[in-house]
């Protein structure tokens, strides 16, 4: 019998775990447009360091996810540690009362009345869906202006399904019971999980196990068009080259796949959020206790601060080290200068220490879930998800905010979906599942 094609669209986590599995069945062929696979959780060499596109880590409360991952790359255990730094001081995260108590004590009576005797709003937003949860005083710390700085949106116009989505704590009470009887599992993890040579290791081994497998992986693939015959996808056309398929999976961005349908009545205009990482080689061993910190308050110019040594020391030599540090600001001179003064007030760096800095760009790095068009991007995965033989999937494909494990679990519960030859009613079940994944730091 002949072996049947399966095309993806896109060569990140998702797109990649996909073609591990399927090309154990079927003949998979993989097109990217980009000269190397991994999309936005790729790393690269720089002199003596293996640098991450911004912080990734392996965490899971999924069953069987890593024991998965384990079997493609070999991890490393680490300890997690990280911090939020508010009105002047550091904080672990997630936010412990006690702390809140002995430094900012009139805040924390604010948020526990608030909690308390809140008013109740309709949850129509991203900003009143944590109100009702966190009462005024706790989301105007930790949640207002973190939003603003990493969306670019008034907290107002965002989707309540990224707040369901993005944070894992269901509320104060939730959050104050966790710590109290220390289960803090299901808001945040206590060791993460990482390749020793950066998740490029992981990519790379990947791409080994389905070059093995017999599937191809094409880069600098240019798609330009998708041909359907009766509701089903019959060929992909590439360079040129034309390829028939018996199934298409797409994980590459919603805006750039409806330039390749006939679908123009969705307008999918600027629906992700781009991210710079400022990286700054240091003259000093380590620069953080942490892996990673937080950086809620608008004064800051970035959002979050990570150190590559953090995640595996065999990354960076052993007298240097590499601070990476997000922001979705446009980066110029000025600001550069700025985020400078700002990193030594807070006691990460010295000027003195900088060898050089440089800046990595990930043009849609988070799907935006604002209010004005999130309907327009659930007709449109509607619309495409209607053809027979055709999945959208992944962080970029099906809009959902997930994190790695997820993008493992989603491509690997489709692949099992393709090779019992399962119908579009048993994968709406499944995408119902998918919906309930919640964000776990």
């Amino acid at each position: 019998m002949k072996q049947k094609t399966v095309v993806i669209f896109g060569a990140g986590i998702t797109g990649l775990v996909s073609a591990y599995y399927l090309s154990k069945n079927f003949k998979v062929i993989v097109l990217e447009k980009e000269d190397s696979i991994g999309g936005t959780a790729k790393s690269f060499a720089h002199k003596d360091f293996i640098l991450d596109y911004g912080p990734h880590k392996l965490y899971t409360e999924l069953p069987e996810i890593m024991n998965e991952i384990s079997k493609v790359c070999p991890l490393l255990r680490i300890k997690k540690k990280n911090s939020i730094y508010l009105r002047g001081n550091y904080y672990d995260f997630p936010l412990k009362i006690s702390q809140i108590a002995m430094r900012m004590p009139l805040t924390a009576i604010r948020s526990a009345i608030g909690a308390l005797f809140k008013t109740k709003l309709p949850d129509n937003s991203y900003e009143n869906y944590l109100i009702n949860r966190f009462g005024k005083t706790m989301y105007d710390l930790s949640f207002r202006d973190y939003a603003s700085k990493i969306w670019n949106s008034n907290p107002k116009e965002l989707d309540e399904e990224l707040a369901k989505r993005r944070v894992a704590v269901k509320g104060i009470f939730h959050l104050i019971k966790s710590i109290l009887f220390k289960d803090t599992s299901k808001i945040s993890a206590e060791y993460f999980y990482y390749p020793k040579y950066g998740i490029k290791q992981l990519l790379d081994s990947l791409q080994k196990s389905i070059v093995a497998n017999g599937g191809k992986i094409i880069l600098n693939a240019k798609i330009s068009s998708i041909d359907f015959n009766n509701a089903r996808v019959s060929k992909v056309v590439f360079n040129g080259v034309t390829i028939k398929t018996d199934y298409l999976i797409s994980t590459i961005p919603l805006d750039s796949l409806s330039k390749l349908t006939n679908e123009k009545n969705i307008s999918l205009n600027q629906i992700y959020q781009k991210l710079n990482i400022i990286y700054f080689i240091l003259n000093r061993k380590r620069a953080l206790r942490d892996n990673w910190i937080f950086f809620p308050e608008k004064k800051f110019i970035f959002q979050r601060v990570s150190e590559q040594k953090g995640f595996s020391s065999y990354t960076s030599p052993d007298t240097k080290t590499a601070l990476m540090v997000e922001t979705t600001k446009e980066v110029k001179d000025t600001l550069i200068t700025k985020i400078i003064a700002q990193l030594e007030s807070v006691g990460l760096l010295k000027k003195k220490e900088i060898q050089e800095m440089f800046i990595k760009t990930i043009e849609k790095a988070y799907p935006l879930y604002r209010k004005s068009f999130y309907k327009s991007v659930k007709e449109f995965i509607n619309f495409m998800e209607g053809k027979e033989n055709f999945y959208l999937l992944g962080r970029q494909g099906l809009f959902n905010y997930n994190n790695m494990d997820q993008c493992w679990d989603m491509a690997m519960k489709l692949a099992e979906h393709i090779r019992k030859g399962g119908d579009k009613e048993e994968w709406k079940e499944i995408k119902r599942y998918f919906d309930s994944y919640r964000i776990v730091d």
